[in-house]
């Protein structure tokens, strides 16, 4: 999955607008857990471990070790923005030009004993906008004029344009000057958070890197310069199993202490097994079809938005999401939109119901541009099969299966999708380098509607589809700038069905969540938004 404010789950992928955040088995004998440890199975390996950058922008790289580098504000289970490293609410203090007044907390210090201060958000500010470091999105900071310096904890940050969701963008991971000046952002922090001239971990959050050793684990230990407060627990050591069942038969087998899956079917038989709690939240994971209409994809076809609306109307997604969730969910709807979630009612809108399967239309579209039936009964149009590259993350079982019922629907209505998954770690870096054809994943966000131009808006940052509309575009870009919730929901939803009408994307489903683990770790609470099931580590404890 990926992040990003919306954001990814390279996902949550990635949308702020929700903020755009987007799942082998592991190595090594099992850990035993002691009253100061933790054992987390994580179901994806981040690619990298910089997640502001593309390349790494997975919900679990936040969720592992993004945790050691907090930002201004998080996102509460209820969708709600509070202030985290930030002393207290950001201010409005001119509406024109639009300016905010932000503080850092007095006790707020790196690891290594140095206070976080404005230069930091300064410095921050200035890796996000250079447009030389490969960022996953730089929605609101490329709207700041200036970021003035009151005090060493207090600043001004004038906007260009007003700039509505302006605390996801403040939820950012601030960066320390005095370690990373001078080096390569796109980098520096791909394999580790070390200070590059001391090699001391790095971190502001409530723990810190120790060790990361790919294909196997990732060891977070307790920073003890933290400003919040102090956890209770020694070490939480993140250990990667990428397989679904394997993952199941750890938190059952005990294995391992928490496991935060997405859902598979299997999660039924563990509801009311002795010693384990299953808690079930309806997320901000918005699972959904990406389509690379350019550059990188294998099928010149794509390009044609009559191609991809035919694709769409060959697809039943009713009946995918009832043969998926009949088990673990009866009755999930049919997602229909790419920003907002079921539940935001007086915000969510239908735009993408008018796709139902539609033979009929499909033959329609199909025929009408010189498109004839081979022998294979595959769609042949000037030459072209209808053949694509499809895939997702290999070992994600519930995302295996809906491949294949909609690879068996694409069949029947003369389109070959051709399988193409891989693992998390390989499959979203190949995407964001725009190199597949269909791709199936999950944007996790925070419920608000920011950083939509970034993922698809013409040149954004996370718009791997090489798509521009420049309606779309313009109007997300004026959502963000207005401070009128209805208006801006408005501005939101009329891309929506701007950007449907173009079938550049195919939303499938609301993912629900599925945190289970040991009854004896206590303090968890699952936040269903792109912040995840680590957003308050310093409350977890053993026994």
């Amino acid at each position: 999955m990926r992040r990003l404010h919306h954001k990814l789950i390279l996902g949550v992928v990635v949308t702020a607008a929700m903020s755009l955040i987007i799942a082998g088995a592991s190595g090594g004998a099992p850990q035993k857990a002691s009253a100061g440890i933790v054992l987390f199975g994580a179901e994806q390996e981040p690619p990298c471990l910089n997640g502001t950058l593309a390349g790494c922008n997975n919900t679990w790289t936040s969720w592992t070790v993004g945790i050691a580098l907090p930002g201004l504000y998080n996102v509460r289970p209820d969708f709600s923005l509070k202030p985290d490293m930030a002393a207290r609410e950001a201010r409005i203090v001119k509406r024109r030009p639009f300016t905010l007044e932000v503080e850092i907390r007095r006790n707020a210090r790196w690891s290594d004993g140095r206070p976080v201060t404005v230069n930091d958000l300064r410095f921050t500010h200035q890796l996000i906008v250079n447009p030389n470091h490969e960022v996953a999105s730089r929605s609101g900071w490329d709207s700041v004029r200036r970021i003035n310096r009151i005090t060493n904890k207090k600043a001004r940050i004038t906007f260009r344009r007003p700039y509505a969701p302006y605390k996801v963008m403040l939820a950012q991971s601030l960066y320390p000057q005095h370690a990373l000046t001078g080096t390569n952002f796109n980098e520096v922090w791909n394999n580790n958070y070390n200070h590059p001239r001391t090699g001391a971990s790095m971190a502001s959050g409530p723990y810190k890197l120790q060790s990361y050793t790919r294909g196997q684990n990732l060891v977070m230990v307790r920073n003890n310069t933290y400003f919040g407060k102090r956890p209770t627990l020694d070490r939480i050591t993140f250990r990667f199993i990428t397989n679904t069942d394997s993952e199941i038969q750890a938190i059952r087998g005990g294995e391992v202490d928490i496991i935060y899956p997405q859902p598979q079917l299997q999660l039924a038989q563990l509801r009311g097994q002795s010693g384990l709690r299953t808690v079930a939240n309806a997320g901000s994971t918005l699972e959904h079809i990406d389509i690379n209409m350019g550059q990188g994809n294998s099928n010149p076809l794509l390009a044609q938005r009559w191609f991809r609306q035919a694709i769409a109307y060959s697809l039943d997604r009713r009946a995918m999401v009832n043969q998926l969730f009949r088990t673990l969910k009866a009755g999930l709807p049919v997602l229909q939109n790419n920003t907002f979630t079921n539940q935001q009612r007086g915000q969510y809108r239908d735009v993408y119901g008018k796709y139902t399967r539609n033979l009929n239309r499909v033959n329609q579209l199909m025929q009408a541009n010189n498109c004839r039936k081979g022998g294979d009964g595959i769609w042949v149009c000037g030459g072209t099969r209808a053949s694509v590259r499809f895939g997702t993350t290999a070992g994600n079982r519930l995302r295996e299966l809906a491949l294949e019922i909609l690879q068996a629907q694409a069949k029947s209505a003369g389109f070959e999708f051709r399988p193409d998954s891989e693992p998390s770690r390989l499959f979203f870096p190949r995407v964001s380098a725009k190199n597949y054809d269909l791709a199936l994943f999950a944007w996790v966000g925070t419920g608000d509607p920011a950083g939509q131009t970034d993922i698809y808006g013409c040149g954004g940052e996370s718009n791997w589809k090489n798509y521009c509309n420049q309606r779309v575009t313009s109007l997300f870009r004026a959502s963000d700038a207005q401070l009128n919730p209805k208006k801006r929901t408005a501005l939101v939803n009329q891309a929506e069905a701007a950007m449907s009408n173009d079938a550049i994307t195919i939303p499938l489903y609301q993912k629900p969540t599925y945190l289970v683990y040991k009854t004896k770790v206590r303090g968890l609470v699952d936040n269903p938004t792109l912040q995840g099931p680590t957003w308050n580590t310093p409350q977890w404890r053993t026994g």
